[in-house]
């Protein structure tokens, strides 16, 4: 299904379910996660696995499954030995997404393909680019960073990925490099943005800990091309509140949202069972449903907010 698709049903009324998290979903069927290049590791290891997950979400109904490529970029790979293998493991990831479409589903769905800044300090928030369970590795270049993105983007795009969703954490700077990258195909692109509520100075603020908030953010993009969709994804359901009413008044396109469940294991080897449950599958359903009336037009869930959660909003939507 292609993106004319899915707003024709959006113009409808329709409120479409993206899948939920593709890492933690892994970590929970048993693939430990790389502390590296987390569940891109998957793709070399569990195969099959990565297939089971996107037959899980098919199940429950979802509009649109996400590959299993936010950490696959050639950063992340290479300090695995994996360098040679980039183009493989990426054009291995769309095509499982498209070979659990092709098996399992009973609907017209899109694959979306992730690229995101995820292992990248250049010009970025150094400090939180490599998440808390990572190894040292050496800092690349801007220009190499750059050059990383834009070959991911080619690749997920050659590999048949229906629209590009640009995830970005991390500052302005790392965003605009995500973004950059993929414009340079001709796929269209959600811009993604981690959002947090600023109670000091009740404002929305972005990435892990930038100070640039939501509104600066949104007033860069009128110098670059508008993008079909804005994310606000990985965030609490607390921030995406604060933050829906601000990207609703200001865009006219695809309005997207998947919440993260604030866990601190994320990235760890496996998941621990001892870890609080913070966000309740009433509590995303009760979201979901606020968040439908307040004009986002996909929802879905992030790290942490796995096949449970996506089962019991389906029917919500």
């Amino acid at each position: 299904m292609n993106l004319n698709e899915l707003e024709s049903r959006i113009s409808m009324g329709e409120a479409l379910l993206l899948d939920g998290a593709v890492g933690t979903q892994l970590q929970r069927l048993g693939v430990p996660m790389d502390n590296t290049a987390w569940a891109a590791a998957a793709l070399v290891t569990h195969p099959s696995t990565v297939l089971q997950m996107h037959r899980m979400y098919i199940d429950q109904g979802v509009d649109i499954i996400t590959t299993n490529t936010y950490s696959s970029a050639r950063h992340n790979l290479e300090p695995l030995g994996l360098g040679d293998q980039v183009a493989e493991l990426n054009l291995r990831a769309v095509h499982l997404a498209m070979e659990a479409r092709e098996r399992f589903a009973q609907k017209p769905l899109a694959v979306a393909g992730s690229i995101s800044s995820f292992g990248l300090t250049a010009s970025g928030e150094s400090e939180r680019a490599l998440h808390r369970h990572a190894r040292a590795r050496t800092e690349i270049s801007e220009s190499q960073a750059i050059a990383n993105l834009q070959e991911q983007a080619r690749l997920l795009e050659d590999a048949g990925a229906d629209l590009l969703i640009a995830e970005c954490t991390g500052s302005k700077i790392l965003r605009e490099r995500v973004y950059e990258a993929c414009n340079e195909t001709a796929l269209p692109t959600w811009l993604g943005f981690r959002v947090r509520w600023n109670d000091a100075d009740q404002c929305i603020d972005t990435g892990y800990s930038s100070s640039d908030t939501l509104d600066e953010c949104l007033d860069q993009l009128a110098s670059c091309p508008v993008p079909n969709g804005i994310a606000l994804f990985h965030s609490t359901i607390e921030s995406i509140d604060h933050a829906l009413p601000i990207l609703t008044k200001r865009f006219q396109g695809t309005v997207v949202v998947y919440p993260e469940a604030d866990r601190a294991d994320y990235t760890a080897r496996t998941r621990n069972e001892d870890e609080p449950v913070l966000v309740s599958t009433d509590d995303f359903v009760d979201a979901a449903k606020r968040w439908k009336s307040m004009g986002a037009h996909v929802i879905g869930g992030c790290c942490g907010i796995d096949v449970d959660y996506i089962s019991a909003v389906r029917n919500a939507l």
